[in-house]
């Protein structure tokens, strides 16, 4: 059987062709993830963009993984030349609008947000039924934790800039409180070499009041700890998956008169923290500017810290251009012991 996947468009023209590659590598992961095969072929009907696949029946398993695809607009299944559709992108936990209304300069992309969230999920030994744990170690106000909630799962965004987190929260909690989405919150200190080491702030919600009557809930965990302090905080594993937008600058954190240390120095010191916070068969994917970033160094301290670097349909030809000075490129690494 033949489907056809027609994307959401773009409204920067350029970014456009990019994300074309991007959906096409993103539904060749879930493809394989789904056991359908990965030949994924673009096509161009009335002259917009199409991705076409060939692949036996779908059961509701198959599609509902298929249509987490960050770029699909509506699934279609092709017979006699005729288009049949069959679903759009899978209905959000709390609000689709939840990752979208918090705008800030230097926010990550909601679209490529999810589209991290795939690759992660597909390379990882987990399922997207299962209540699975998304940690994002540089979260800023929170984006990547909105988006892992809508996918009713569990999320933990941590991030040393204290201010970026408080606006995060501030902003969670209006949103629960303008849907009426029953929730509680609580803070719980985190001490360290007898110091205090950081404070976990949590929300404890369900999407409907039923749910949360059973007890059928989610939680979002945000604190301000820089990334390599995290150890400190959690000494086994947390998460399923981790998921970060690395900075694209060329110096990352304040240093008073001290030389602040680069990119490529905070990789070395966070890396081996992140990676013990994963469970067996997770994965990390983390984006990355590679003007300041070269792909094969970010791949190869990957590798150094026991991860198993994908590669192959899916995982390669993943750099795009994004806007001047930023081409960006993405690493996913897998934890197999």
């Amino acid at each position: 059987m033949k489907y056809c996947a027609l994307l959401r468009p773009h409204a920067n023209s350029r970014y456009q062709a990019e994300a074309l590659k991007l959906a096409r590598a993103e539904l060749i992961a879930l493809l394989a993830k789904s056991g359908c095969g990965t030949d994924v072929r673009c096509e161009t009907r009335a002259d917009t963009d199409w991705l076409a696949f060939e692949a036996g029946a779908l059961d509701e398993g198959q599609l509902s993984l298929l249509c987490l695809a960050a770029h699909l607009y509506v699934l279609f299944e092709e017979t006699e030349g005729a288009l049949r559709p069959l679903r759009g992108q899978n209905a959000a936990y709390l609000g689709e609008d939840l990752p979208l209304v918090l705008k800030y300069k230097g926010k990550t992309n909601e679209t490529f947000t999810a589209f991290l969230l795939n690759l992660a999920l597909c390379a990882s030994d987990f399922g997207p039924d299962e209540p699975l744990a998304v940690m994002d170690p540089m979260c800023g106000r929170g984006t990547t934790a909105f988006a892992a909630l809508n996918r009713g799962w569990n999320a933990l965004g941590f991030d040393q800039d204290a201010a970026a987190v408080d606006e995060g929260l501030k902003y969670f909690k209006r949103y629960l409180e303008y849907h009426r989405i029953k929730h509680t919150a609580s803070d719980q200190s985190m001490t360290a070499g007898g110091k205090q080491a950081a404070v976990l702030h949590t929300f404890r919600f369900a999407s409907t009041p039923e749910a949360y009557r059973d007890g059928d809930t989610r939680a979002l965990t945000m604190a301000a700890i820089p990334g390599d302090r995290l150890g400190l905080v959690y000494r086994k594993p947390c998460c399923h998956l981790i998921v970060a937008d690395l900075p694209y600058g060329v110096q990352h954190a304040p240093g008073g008169g001290r030389r602040r240390p680069s990119l490529e120095d905070m990789l070395y010191e966070v890396l081996p923290v992140w990676v013990e916070l994963m469970h067996t068969g997770g994965a990390m994917a983390l984006s990355f500017n590679v003007n300041t970033l070269r792909p094969e160094m970010v791949r190869g301290m990957m590798a150094e810290v026991g991860l198993d670097v994908s590669d192959g349909p899916g995982y390669e030809g993943l750099g795009h251009w994004v806007e001047q000075a930023i081409t960006r490129d993405v690493a996913v690494g897998v934890r197999r012991f």
